[in-house]
């Protein structure tokens, strides 16, 4: 989802100063932990599209969309390491005009970076959809996703690399009904 991916984004440079990258920053890590907590809520923008188990012109045709998306976690800093952890919570419902999906998604991810460069995330997402059509009737999707990578960052740029990866996972499945 959106924040948490911003979260790591700005994550990775920080890391990369506090654990051994270049510059004054990583010439003297904290000696204590430093916790910084994270609550972020925002709304969600107006239009989305929904191609799951729905009508192909569906996607094509997004609605109105209200709903909002919630990140709580913390970044914790001690000496030579890096820490986000945190869960981000997606509500919405989408009006397509004879059918309303409504759903909720729920995203769990921790990365960690240490000395040395070494790299671990992991997340996992679970996401429940109920899809009405205009006559009542309903319909379930589920939505779910694992990823995991852990890297060495050899080269020091702070991006992982063909050949730096000690382990990488990522698995997704939608089941209807």
């Amino acid at each position: 989802m959106r924040r948490t991916t911003a979260v790591v984004s700005i994550a990775v440079p920080v890391a990369a100063l506090l654990v051994g990258g270049t510059g004054a920053a990583s010439a003297a890590p904290p000696t204590a932990a430093v916790v910084l907590p994270i609550e972020l809520e925002t709304p969600l923008p107006a239009m989305e599209t929904l191609p799951e188990c729905l009508d192909p012109d569906v996607g094509s045709q997004p609605g109105p969309q209200t709903g909002t998306e919630t990140l709580r976690g913390q970044i914790v800093v001690t000496g030579s390491t890096f820490t986000f952890r945190g869960t981000n919570t997606l509500e919405y419902t989408v009006d397509l005009g004879d059918t309303v999906v409504t759903g909720t998604a729920v995203e769990h991810i921790t990365f960690h970076a240490a000395g040395g460069g070494r790299t671990v995330q992991t997340t996992t997402i679970q996401e429940r959809r109920a899809v009405v059509d205009g006559d009542g009737d309903a319909d379930t999707v589920t939505i779910r996703a694992v990823s995991h990578v852990t890297y060495v960052d050899a080269d020091g740029d702070g991006v992982p690399d063909p050949g730096e990866f000690s382990s990488l996972v990522d698995r997704f499945s939608v089941r209807c009904g």
